[in-house]
């Protein structure tokens, strides 16, 4: 489904024009047709595109903003800190070469040593003075296997280690950003119970040349964290001094959440999720 409405946000297909057939897009994405069903049903209650009995889907002429496009600096958290390192501490939960989900190797699979579906996965739970407050995935390139050494420090910046192992920094970011709720495993990473609001921030990073390096999925605790964003930055890359989160140091009222800013140069906006607690 994202893969689908980025095509649309980005004028891929315009209104009025037909969407692939069902098993055309069963064979790009190796889906299931439940699940192609359920994309699609999903797109058309967005209003994003509407479906006509025996002709296929077609793009809609938008009523309204569809998604909301963040082009923030590198990290939603604000990854970077003084040296490169995050105040955010870390724990790997897992991290390694593996299989990719075929949505994920479809985007960063796509250079020839990693066509065989195989990537770099990262899953970790991410605290504020020793608070859990966010579950985040990292798919990747398994050529950016060289990190994993870097991030046994809890404090390490996983986009300062791409850059320091690999020499890539992220140019552009593309974020999805909604609503949800807690399931029983999520629940019971974050320490909350099920059905426990969470904010999802859905997340692609780009290098200098355009390529896909990063797809992400960050589960976050808004009664423990606030996130900040001050967009607009330099399209040729952003240093981690240059982009350099500010944190509180401490909970100074565990009644609120904290704020986080995210820096960047020539930022010219600020937006904010969160929730009291």
């Amino acid at each position: 489904m994202r893969a689908l409405e980025v095509k649309i946000a980005d004028g891929t297909w315009k209104p009025g024009d037909r969407l692939p057939s069902e098993s055309e897009l069963r064979e790009h994405f190796d889906a299931s047709r439940t699940s192609i069903r359920e994309a699609l049903a999903r797109l058309e209650s967005a209003g994003l595109i509407s479906r006509q009995q025996g002709k296929g889907a077609f793009v809609e002429r938008p009523t309204g903003p569809s998604a909301w496009t963040l082009p923030s600096a590198p990290s939603l958290l604000g990854e970077y800190s003084e040296g490169g390192r995050s105040t955010l501490s870390s724990e790997v939960l897992r991290g390694g070469i593996e299989p990719l989900p075929s949505w994920a190797a479809a985007v960063v699979g796509g250079r020839e040593e990693d066509s065989n579906g195989l990537g770099l996965v990262l899953e970790r739970v991410r605290a504020v003075s020793n608070r859990v407050a966010v579950h985040v995935i990292n798919y990747m390139p398994s050529r950016f296997s060289g990190i994993l050494p870097d991030l046994r420090d809890p404090h390490a910046s996983l986009y300062a280690s791409i850059t320091r192992v690999t020499g890539a920094r992220i140019a552009r970011m593309h974020r999805t950003i909604e609503a949800a709720i807690a399931d029983r495993t999520l629940g019971s990473l974050l320490g909350v119970e099920p059905g426990h609001p969470i904010v999802v921030v859905e997340a692609v990073a780009y290098d200098q040349s355009g390529e896909p390096i990063d797809v992400s999925r960050a589960s976050v605790r808004t009664d423990r964290l606030r996130v900040s964003v001050d967009t607009g930055f330099d399209a040729a890359g952003i240093s981690s001094e240059s982009a350099s989160g500010r944190y509180p140091t401490s909970f100074h009222d565990v009644r609120r959440p904290t704020s986080i800013t995210d820096s960047a140069p020539n930022g010219t906006s600020t937006s904010s999720l969160g929730a009291q607690a």
